[in-house]
Formats: structure tokens, sequence, C-alpha cells
């Protein structure tokens, strides 16, 4: 069958993680390609050079000092497809190949790596998170205002996230409230735009995992801290999140140690964000 670019990629990542996770069951050694090519023989006995395998996953040089991803022929390829979703390696199944709907499926199997053995009752249901939240705070030379959407959840806590980023002038973003979203518009220095998704926790944690629009760059966000959710049993009304892009680093060229950790602690206090429900 014919394949399509994502599919390619899907396979191509079940193909690196067997090759890069797998040991051998006799010596514990990670496998080489050669070793993945006979795997794919014994599934589907078609011959995958171990080379063509490997160019296949990452890719050959170009003058320009990138990389090109490379196809295979289809029988080579319908016998990596037959390989990948064999019920005895477990890398994807057969909906996974098939469903193109990559951004779940990461979200899908970490909720599921999280899933406590014992039964426990969700203390706070995942509807109470749904709804926009904003925060406002000075930025440098900017006033930003971050407004973020969680969309209705579904029963296993998995969230879809939406979150715009406004800059300001200081004086218009200090008289924002008073603005109409026209007059927001109109005064607004720059827009950016994160789409992304969260999972809640057995522990009601809110892990929530962000890229750029346009940029692709990763932005994270986990609580530290809610208001009275738990024991008002009600919509969330504000929620302190971190946020976190880079590790902080210290820059003074001495090695961490316990007398660094106040600073640290300053320079993570100024990464925790109060946002508070408008809708």
């Amino acid at each position: 069958m014919r394949f399509s670019d994502w599919q390619l990629n899907r396979l191509r990542d079940a193909l690196r993680a067997f090759h890069k996770f797998g040991r051998d069951a006799v010596d514990g050694r990670h496998y080489n390609w050669k070793d993945v090519s006979e795997a794919i023989f014994l599934s589907a006995e078609v011959e995958v050079p171990p080379e063509r395998l490997r160019q296949f996953v990452e890719g050959v040089k170009t003058p320009s000092g990138g990389r090109r991803l490379l196809t295979m022929q289809e029988d080579r390829l319908d016998a990596i497809a037959k390989f990948a979703t064999d019920e005895d390696y477990g890398l994807i199944s057969e909906a996974e190949l098939r469903e193109h709907a990559p951004s779940w499926h990461a979200a899908q199997r970490l909720l599921e790596y999280l899933k406590q053995d014992f039964d426990t009752e969700r203390i706070l249901p995942p509807s109470a998170l749904e709804g926009t939240y904003r925060n406002g705070r000075l930025d440098d030379d900017s006033y930003v205002v971050r407004e973020l959407t969680l969309q209705r959840a579904s029963d296993d806590g998995l969230i879809q996230l939406v979150q715009t980023e406004d800059s300001y002038d200081i004086i218009d973003g200090m008289k924002f409230d008073n603005f109409s979203p026209e007059e927001r518009e109109k005064v607004r220095d720059s827009r950016i735009v994160y789409g992304g998704w969260a999972i809640l926790t057995p522990e009601d944690n809110l892990l929530m995992f962000l890229k750029k629009e346009r940029s692709g760059h990763n932005c994270y966000y986990l609580t530290v801290a809610a208001e009275n959710w738990h024991s008002l049993q009600a919509p969330a009304a504000a929620l302190a999140l971190l946020r976190h892009d880079y590790p902080i680093e210290t820059t003074d060229g001495e090695p961490l140690a316990p007398g660094k950790l106040p600073g640290i602690s300053e320079a993570t206090g100024n990464n925790i964000i109060l946002f508070s429900r408008v809708m």
C-alpha cells in the first residue's frame, strides 16, 4: 500500500525506538541496524538492507549540511509496517498507523503511564478546569497579557489548550482592563499564539505542553497552586502555574552548591504566573 508522509514518519519513529531502546535478550547489548533488519525479516520475510534501513530512518546528509529523508520500495515499506504493528514487538498499533492524530498520541500514552494500579476516585473533575484564564504583568519594557484557554476535557483528563500572548506599551497595558476588545486590538504591539494539550494527572496536577504557532518553540506549564478547588468542589477560580522552557543556568563558572539555591528559587519564583478565570 502507499503511505502518506505522516505514516512514513510514524514508521520511522517506531524503527528508531526499536533501534535505540531494544536490547538483545542474551547479552543485553543495544540493537544495531543489522538486528533491526533481521527482526523485520523474521516478521515479514522481506529483506531490508541495514544501511538502507538506517538511511530511511536517519536520512542522508545534503551538501548544505542538512539531512534528506529517503523512502523505500513498496514491498519493503509493507514489510516495515507489518513489523512495526506486530503485536509481539508492540511498537505501534494498526489504529495508530491508520489514524492521523499524532498530536494526541503522546498525551494519551502519558496518561496511561501515570494511571495508578489501585482504584482511586479523582477528587477534581476535569470539567472544573474548562474556561479562559488571564494574567497581565510587566515583562522587560512591555506589558504582556497572557490568555490561556482550557477547552472541554475528556473523561480521563486530556485537555486541548490555546494561549495568546499579547504585548502592549506599558502605558496602554496598565489601562488594559478599561479598554474594549476593539481598543485592545488597536493598541496591541504584537501577538504570539500557542497551541497544545494538557493532562490532569491522578494527583490533580496539570501538565501543559504548548508550541508557538509559527516557530514550534516549546513552552511548558505545571500547577504549583490552585484556589480552593478541592474544598469548594467548584470550577477553578485561579491557577498558579510555573512557566518553563530552558533550565535556569548559573553564569559565574562555579559548580552548583546549596548556596546557589536562594538565587535559583528566586528565578523560579519569577516564572510563576497567576492566571485568574475570566470566562
